[in-house]
Formats: structure tokens, C-alpha cells, sequence
């Protein structure tokens, strides 16, 4: 039967979370696939048409079985979703009763009740990050009025509330506590309910008779995209290995055990804690530039990427609908046939070989996101100029780059990739600034308005201030230091300095004249931050904005600030902001995007 939180909620339905499940693991990408998917379909003309998120499996006590991953992402929403329309909070709890509770798991409980009451981040001692995660980015989408504008928060909490659904199957009445245990096992083994990467590798790789064993193992292996595929062992030259691999069809990978744990003897290779040798100087090694990083791709988007690049993007599909996470199952059906008399055993291999190559690629030649910013290696020094440029550079492309615009970057990564091995880092990005200015042209200075998606060239102008820092700012200025450690983060919105509506203190007023409101809204008045930021300082006058980047050159404030764009219009006008010096600040700007095109 079919259920959405409505039904949920008028059934008085109530789900406890056995202890043989595991933790709630959705990370970010799965966050934000579900919010844009669930975007699409209320943003459909008829509006009125059902998102299906799964099945969920349940005893006749309404012990979820299975399905305890969606259904807690459903009360996260509901957390965040309350606040735009009421009808939510019916859902999170009724009678002082928590809609979901993790019995064998009390601290999650109890953290999941904190976010629905939004008690503060110092309310609780222990917290649940990846629900913390999920929470945050669900909030950063409402409140992001570029994906979700005001006057639409509250009809698409609505249309969630009343049309996400799930189809509940109920086990008969007999399973003992063992039995239910099995029973979980053996859906998380056939296939049910698995992800569909998961259930692809059964269907695909079970063509490949004799080599099917070897070909599931390295499937895991690139699966696991956020653990490097070649790590340092014994005795080993790795920048010689990682050249080796990406260069190399994919019998020798297999036959030279070029990728770490692909033979089971691979352990005896690592390096043990006493064979070390002593050195005067702290080295670079894999473990210190990728400490705690991840792939800049999902493996299902990888998937996808590989596909398309070897159908040379011929396909019968809109691209939006082939890149949909979702239809993974049936495009590889349609393109790469894995079952009838279309399956072709020398492609699927042909496949595998080129997702390996992707995976290295990205291993190896592209930036992956950490806690506090990215990494790149290209074994090169950390204190690279070259690299550090690079980086920079390629830190731009996937903050302006989703699965919206279908991560334009990694095609042209490959072409580079393909042509030449490991490339250099200078060549690399050379490589990516031409492809990239010939996918953008710039727009006239009267279109960098807002309400309009302009994000990338905010991006782009951030880019080049970063690149020309010394000659913006003193050498040895707090200017300089706070330009140096920059970092491009996704979650930005372009908003105003001179605010709307701007506060009694403010000394920059604004006219009911048509030329006053061109001005408002022009690339000299805009700057590109959070939405955290925007909502603390939002109608604040430009003499509180001055404060705040103060704020990061006295040093009371730590951290990376978010707009380059803004720390120069505050070193530049730091008295005041005039019409005139909105109108000599965009000029400036703009004509600082147009340098950075210059060939």
C-alpha cells in the first residue's frame, strides 16, 4: 500500500529501528539527488504527480526490517520542513511520541528529538553527524532562494508532505527476533532493496563466466570511491605505479596487482610500523595530502560519466534524464544490455576497463574535498605554485559544477587523461581554463543582475582576484594572508551589499526611481556568500559589513572568508559605499573578468 507522511501520519503509524540495522549513512550527494529530484517533480506542470522513494519492510509491531535509511531522511525533512508548513510537525510527533525511534540506539533518539525541537548545537554532547549532515544541507536547499524562492517554500514543503511515498509491504505474523535478522541479511544480500550500483554489478558482471570473481572484487574496489585505489607498500616506487596504472589496459592491472588489494597477499606488501626509516624532515605521503578525503564524484554519477564518454554521447535521451541517478538500472539496460541476446562480454570488459581509468583519473589528477578545503597531489609538493594553482582552479570547476550541469569538468579531465597519462599540472590547466572559456562566454555587464544564475562568473572573479592576490593586496597585510587561504565552497547565493531594505543606520538609501533600482540590483552592489552569512548580516548597513570582514584582518575571526569579490570592495571603499563607488566597483570587476579570459 501506498504511503505518504499524510497517510503516515493520519494512520498514527509509529516505527522503531531494531538493533541488527546499521547506522544512517546517506552523505551529502544522496542529500541533494533527493532534494533536486524531489524539485523536478513539484516543478512538473501538473504539480500533483507522486515521488516514490522506495519500499519500506516492517512486522506486524511496525519494526522496520527495512527501509530505515529513507525513513529517517523523511523525518529529517519533516524537522526542517515544519518551519515552512505546519502540517509537518503532526508527522514528527504526536502525543510526545517521536515518529521513528532507534531502541537499541538512544543517543540517536535523542539527537534526532533535538533537531525536531530545535534545540541548539550546544544542547546536545553527542551528535549524530551524518543526521547533523543531512539536516544542514536540507536546510541550506530551502533557504537558498536561488533553488527554493520564498514564495515557494512553504507549496514545495506541502507538496513533499503530501505526495513523497513510500509502499510498505508487512512480514506475517510468526518471525522470532533470529528469523528477522536472517530475513534482513538475505535482502541486503539477493539484491532487495540494495543500491542500484549494487545491483547492477550482479547483473553485469555475471556475463563474465570464468572471470566473474575477479571482476566482482575489482568492482568493490572501485565502489569504495573515497579510498584511494593505489596506496604506498613496501618497497615501491608509487608516482611510477600510478603512471603504470593509468597507462595500462586491464589485464595488467590484474596480472601486476597494480591496484591495491585486488591479490590476497597484497598485505604482506605493506609497509610495517618498524620498517620506517628514520628521516630529519616531515615527509609528503599519500596518507597526509588525502587524510580523511573523498571522491569529488558519486560512484553512481561515475557510473553514468563512464557510460556516456563511451557512447561518445549518442544517446535517445535528454541528457538531464540520462545522468538521473534513479534510471541507473535502465539506461545501462538500454546502453550496456546485460541480459538477452544483446550482451556483449568484450564491452562490459571494455566498460570496466575505462571505469578503472576514470577512477585513477580522479584519484590521481583531480582535487578531492576534505574537511576543511581539497587535496591534490599530482606528485607534486604541497608548496607548489603550479599545484597550488591547479588546485585552485579545478576547486572553482566542481564548486560550479552539479549534477545539473552534469560535471562538465570530467570529460575534459579524461580528454587530458586519455592523451596523456598523468599530465603535468600546468598543462592540466591550461587544458581546463580553454575548455572552459569556450563553454562560457561572458555576459554583458547590465546581465550580472540578480535573481539571475551568475554564480559561476562570481566563482570565476573570486578565481582570478586569488590568482593576481599580490598585486590586490600589501605583501605581509592580513589582506594578503586571508586572499592566500581562500577556499570555494558550493553553498553560496549572490546578495546584496547595499541591502533592499536597508536599516535606519545605514547611510546608503535607496531611491523609488527605476535608474536607483538598476543600481541595486547591478554586479557592482552583488556579492556571493552563504546563506548563514546573508541571514546574520542581511539588512545590516554597509558600515556592520565593514566590521565583519575587519572582523577576519584583526584576526577575531577565524576561517576562510567567503567572498574575494568582498574583501577587495571593503580594501577599496572602507569609508563608505556610494552610488558612485558601485558603479567604479563593478566597472573594476568586470573588467577583471574580462582580463581573466584573455588568452
Amino acid at each position: 500500500m501506498k504511503y505518504t507522511p499524510e497517510e503516515i501520519t493520519k494512520k498514527e503509524l509509529f516505527y522503531t529501528i531494531p538493533i541488527y540495522q546499521r547506522l544512517f549513512e546517506w552523505n551529502t550527494e544522496n542529500i541533494i539527488t533527493l532534494l533536486e529530484d524531489l524539485k523536478k517533480e513539484y516543478k512538473h506542470p501538473t504539480g500533483e504527480g507522486d515521488y516514490y522513494i522506495g519500499m519500506l519492510t516492517s512486522t506486524k509491531d511496525n519494526e522496520l526490517v527495512d527501509g530505515q535509511q529513507r525513513f529517517t531522511v523523511m523525518m529529517l525533512l519533516g524537522c526542517v520542513l515544519q518551519d515552512y508548513y505546519e502540517e509537518w510537525k503532526k508527522f514528527l510527533t504526536a502525543g510526545n511520541k517521536s515518529r521513528i525511534d532507534f531502541t537499541s540506539r538512544p543517543l540517536d533518539s535523542t539527537y534526532l528529538r533535538s533537531l525536531i525541537e530545535h534545540k541548539g548545537e550546544d544542547s546536545q554532547s553527542f551528535k549524530n553527524l551524518k543526521m547533523k549532515n543531512g539536516y544542514e544541507k536540507i536546510k541550506e536547499f530551502m533557504e537558498d532562494a536561488q533553488m527554493i524562492p520564498p514564495e515557494e517554500q512553504c507549496p514545495f514543503a506541502s507538496y513533499i508532505f503530501h505526495h513523497m511515498c513510500f509502499f510498505i509491504s508487512n512480514l506475517p505474523e510468526g518471525y522470532s527476533p533470529r528469523d528477522l535478522n536472517k530475513y534482513f541479511e538475505r535482502m541486503n544480500t539477493s539484491g532487495k532493496n540494495l543500491e542500484q550500483h549494487e545491483i547492477l554489478k550482479v547483473k553485469l558482471l555475471k556475463n563474465l563466466d570464468n572471470d566473474i570473481d575477479r571482476y566482482m572484487l575489482l568492482w568493490n574496489k572501485l565502489a569504495d570511491v573515497d579510498t584511494l585505489l593505489i596506496r604506498r607498500r613496501k618497497d615501491e616506487n608509487i608516482e611510477y605505479i600510478k603512471r603504470q596504472a593509468l597507462t595500462s589496459d586491464i589485464e595488467t592491472i590484474f596480472s601486476n596487482n597494480l591496484i591495491n588489494g585486488l591479490k590476497e597477499d597484497t598485505h604482506h606488501n605493506d609497509i610495517s610500523i618498524g620498517e620506517l626509516e628514520m628521516v630529519a624532515e616531515a615527509p609528503k605521503s599519500e596518507h597526509e595530502t588525502n587524510k580523511d578525503s573523498r571522491c569529488a564524484l558519486s560512484f553512481p554519477y561515475l557510473l553514468l560519466q563512464v557510460l556516456y564518454r563511451k557512447l561518445d554521447k549518442k544517446i535517445n535521451c535528454t541528457i538531464n534524464e540520462f545522468f538521473k541517478p534513479s534510471n541507473l538500472l535502465t539506461i545501462f539496460e538500454e546502453y550496456l544490455p546485460f541480459s538477452g541476446n544483446d550482451v556483449n562480454k568484450e564491452d562490459i570488459k571494455d566498460f570496466m576497463e575505462r571505469l578503472v581509468k576514470a577512477r585513477l583519473a580522479l584519484d590521481i589528477c583531480f582535487i578531492r574535498p576534505t574537511e576543511y578545503g581539497y587535496s591534490l597531489d599530482m606528485n607534486l609538493g604541497e608548496d607548489n605554485s603550479t599545484l597550488k594553482n591547479l588546485l585552485m582552479f579545478q576547486s572553482m570547476l566542481y564548486v560550479s559544477s552539479s549534477n545539473y550541469t552534469n560535471y562538465r569538468w570530467f570529460n575534459w579531465l579524461m580528454d587530458e587523461v586519455d592523451k596523456n597519462g598523468i599530465p603535468d599540472a600546468e598543462g592540466l590547466y591550461g587544458s581546463l581554463k580553454s575548455r572552459i572559456d569556450k563553454e562560457f562566454s561572458l555576459p554583458l555587464y547590465n546581465e550580472l543582475l540578480y535573481k539571475r544564475d551568475n554564480r559561476y562568473w562570481f566563482w570565476r572573479l573570486d578565481f582570478h582576484i586569488w590568482q593576481h592576490r599580490k598585486e590586490f593586496f600589501e605583501k605581509d597585510s592580513p589582506e594578503i594572508n586571508i586572499a592566500e587561504n581562500y577556499i570555494f565552497k558550493r553553498n553560496r547565493s549572490i546578495e546584496h551589499v547595499a541591502p533592499q531594505t536597508p536599516q535606519s543606520n545605514s547611510m546608503m538609501k535607496w531611491d523609488n526611481t527605476k535608474e536607483d533600482e538598476t543600481l541595486r540590483d547591478s554586479f557592482g552592489n552583488l556579492v556571493m556568500i552563504s546563506q548563514g552569512l546573508n541571514s546574520a548580516l542581511s539588512n545590516e548597513s554597509y558600515e556592520v559589513k565593514v566590521a565583519h570582514v575587519k572582523s577576519y584582518c584583526n584576526g577575531s575571526k577565524s576561517g576562510s572568508i567567503e567572498s574575494l569579490k568582498l574583501l577587495l570592495l571593503h580594501k577599496d571603499y572602507p569609508n563608505g559605499w556610494t552610488r558612485e563607488a558601485i558603479k567604479k566597483h563593478g566597472e573594476k570587476m568586470y573588467d577583471l573578468l574580462k582580463d581573466s579570459l584573455i588568452k
